[in-house]
């Protein structure tokens, strides 16, 4: 389990490569992205390095603040994600190789791993290894005396 969840870490990192054009955004060129996409560049750059320091906390440590920063990292990978797709729609940018390759799904994909990454953390076993202990509420019956 812990494996997989490291995997598709490692490959929603790969939201980094927008590094590569955040400073063309808005020039004009020929494949340039419209202003617009700014943003989401952004975003996907800020995901994909911190996806690398969330990879290593996984891998590395454990406590529930790990678990919490991968929680929050996926839930803003999801958000980031959904907010591309609006920029998509409202300003698309036809030349980008991610959109001519996948389409509009690119956006769903990436909400869907980090969603699955969501799932995959609330598991007990997963919740557990980060916990120490089983995070599961145990009810105990009364006692009678």
């Amino acid at each position: 389990m812990r494996s997989l969840i490291l995997l598709l870490t490692l490959m929603l990192s790969g939201r980094m490569m927008t590094l590569a054009f955040i400073h063309r955004a808005g020039r004009g060129g020929i494949g340039d992205p419209p202003i617009a996409w700014l943003m989401p560049l952004i975003g996907d750059a800020v995901i994909g390095v911190s996806g690398l320091l969330v990879a290593y906390l996984l891998a590395k440590r454990a406590g529930l603040w790990v678990w919490t920063a991968a929680l929050i990292w996926n839930a803003l990978g999801i958000w980031d994600a959904m907010s591309a797709y609006i920029v998509h729609l409202t300003t698309p940018w036809p030349a980008f190789f991610m959109i001519q390759t996948f389409g509009g799904a690119m956006f769903f994909i990436a909400a869907a791993m980090h969603a699955i990454l969501i799932t995959l953390l609330l598991r007990a076993s997963v919740m557990q290894h980060y916990f120490g202990a089983d995070p599961r509420p145990t009810i105990t019956p009364p006692v009678r005396q």
